[in-house]
């Protein structure tokens, strides 16, 4: 079959990331013999003209969108009191609508922004059929049943239309990720990825056995880690840096350094080989020791992410995750003393946040030695009941329904007085090091929005940009 990948974000914001979702598809579909070509919206210069085009040379069988983001961070040159959300469902409905015009093939659904709201996309872009999850099986089956016309809705994590309802299979993650089919990088432009301070995305595990409140990942892909062995992730780096004008990669697992001997062991095989790479990647408090750190600045690593988020002990407490601000302050001192650059990213504002602890997790992320910059987001957004925040925001009257989930739901501490965030985001504008923030949509009419990337003076020679 002729399957065409449409790795459908529009949006440049201030942090541009890589279609990992739509490398790793088109590779499972290549790899199943079928003929792929992919199409990237982000670098289109006129999208309808040039993926009509495309759609008309290629006439593909099947057509896979990839959807990546739901909504975006409205940025602004000034801290502000208004709207903080960009609504990117619209630009998808663009590409979609498009390639209806254009081909009466299939159109399935898929992506990081597809997982939570299934049915919420089929339903506003008036299709039938998506995969959720992890898809480098499940979606070769889907294109062998539909060659094959068979019944595609046994697929495993499919959601389909059934005349005017909505029906979703259980999702069944793949085991054995070495037998995976590779991502592909070739069909991108990875010079002007390069350009935008952003790489490659490589996953080396699957599953989180954290169960912070705040977070759904565990609930998406289990608590139990399925592995790579280090010779295939080590491999898959291979692959990118042959593939196009790039010398970097960013490891895109939500947790890096988690299981710590699974990271130390990709590090190794990377020193092994004696790759001319530079990479980043984000990295859990715990267990970021001197040593550690010098396996990673011995393997490439060039930046850091260090997930902070509640630098307060009782917050930490309260989100469940699984270290203190002990930990914290070891993990910077150590990044520091080995000498990779690194940044801290916060999110404030969960359940119990107060004015002290907020002042609490500034003065732990400025103390000398200081990040090369700080993330600091306010406002933990929710997409799904798996969710344990929910239950915290239902209770306080910031979340009545589910239909809220998909339209961009945020929850905001009520111990937040709003004359203490306007001054604290007055203050952020003030640091130097600060390379982001905003409040999101919570529980005020009116939210503050964060200062673009762009104001600040950041070399991604030596720091990378965020990889979502």
């Amino acid at each position: 079959m002729r399957v065409l990948v449409v790795a459908s974000n529009r949006y440049k914001g201030t942090v541009t990331s890589f279609p990992n979702g739509a490398s790793y598809m088109a590779g499972a579909a290549a790899e199943s013999g079928h003929q792929v070509e992919v199409f990237d919206c982000l670098f289109a210069g006129d999208l309808k003209s040039e993926l009509t085009s495309r759609i008309e040379r290629f006439r593909p069988d099947v057509t896979a969108v990839s959807i990546q983001f739901v909504h975006a961070v409205r940025t602004s040159a000034e801290p502000v009191l208004k709207a903080s959300q960009l609504d990117l469902r619209e630009g998808v409905r663009e590409v979609t609508d498009c390639i209806k015009r254009a081909s009466s093939s299939p159109i399935v659904l898929g992506g990081p922004g597809f997982n939570y709201f299934g049915p919420e996309w089929l339903e506003r872009l008036d299709l039938d059929y998506g995969i959720r999850g992890e898809a480098e099986r499940t979606f070769p089956a889907y294109l062998e049943r539909l060659e094959a016309g068979a019944d595609t809705s046994v697929i495993p994590g499919c959601v389909y239309r059934d005349e005017d309802r909505f029906l979703q299979v259980p999702r069944q993650p793949p085991d054995a990720l070495d037998t995976t089919a590779f991502p592909v990088f070739e069909p991108f432009d990875l010079g002007a990825y390069r350009d935008c301070g952003t790489y490659p995305g490589i996953s080396t595990k699957r599953g989180c056995r954290f169960r912070c409140t705040h977070c759904p990942y565990s609930g998406l892909e289990g608590t139990r880690y399925r592995l790579k062995s280090p010779a295939r992730v080590v491999d898959e780096v291979e692959r990118a840096l042959e593939s196009g004008d790039t010398n970097s990669v960013h490891f895109c697992d939500n947790l890096f350094n988690f299981p710590r001997e699974h990271a130390e062991s990709i590090c190794r095989e990377l020193i092994a080989r004696d790759i001319d790479l530079e990479w980043s990647t984000g990295l859990t408090p715990l267990g970021v020791t001197e040593d550690f750190c010098r396996l990673l600045k011995a393997a490439g690593c060039v930046t850091g992410y260090l997930d902070v988020e509640f630098a307060s002990d009782k917050m930490l407490r309260r989100m469940h995750r699984g270290y203190r601000t002990r930990q914290i302050r070891e993990a910077i001192d150590n990044l520091d003393k080995v000498g990779i650059p690194f940044a801290a990213t916060l999110l404030l504002g969960g359940p119990g946040e107060t004015p002290e602890t907020i002042a609490g997790a500034m003065d732990l992320v400025n103390a000398p030695p200081r990040p090369r910059f700080i993330t600091v987001s306010i406002g933990i957004a929710m997409w799904t009941n798996h969710q344990r925040i929910v239950d915290y925001a239902r209770k306080e009257g910031q979340l009545t329904g589910d239909g809220e989930f998909f339209e961009g739901a945020f929850y905001l501490s009520p111990e937040l007085p709003r004359d203490f965030m306007q001054e604290f985001v007055e203050k952020l504008d003030a640091q130097e090091n600060c390379a982001r923030y905003h409040i999101n949509k919570a529980s005020w009419d009116e939210v503050i929005t964060m200062v673009p990337w762009e104001s600040y003076d950041v070399s991604t020679d030596t720091i990378m940009g965020l990889h979502l």
